[in-house]
């Protein structure tokens, strides 16, 4: 009996060490805006070479270099 548990265990553990679990969770939080490129819906950035900035699409914003820094307006 004593045997049996043992195989019982050694089995478990062995089958417990070679399951690997996989997740993959992709969320997009913000939305594209309206004035953005077509075709481009998961974009976290649009680089808007006309004012030299970028936009942040999951926290609406503006990113520019200015001061030597990059300033979020």
């Amino acid at each position: 009996m004593k045997a049996l548990k043992l195989i019982a265990l050694g089995i478990i553990l062995f089958a417990s060490s070679t399951i690997h679990a996989q997740v993959s969770v992709n969320v997009n939080i913000g939305r594209a805006p309206s004035w953005g490129p077509v075709g481009y819906a998961e974009a976290e950035y649009y680089y808007l070479p006309d004012v030299e900035a970028y936009y942040d699409v999951r926290a609406t914003q503006f990113i520019y270099f200015g001061s030597g820094r990059w300033i979020r307006s």
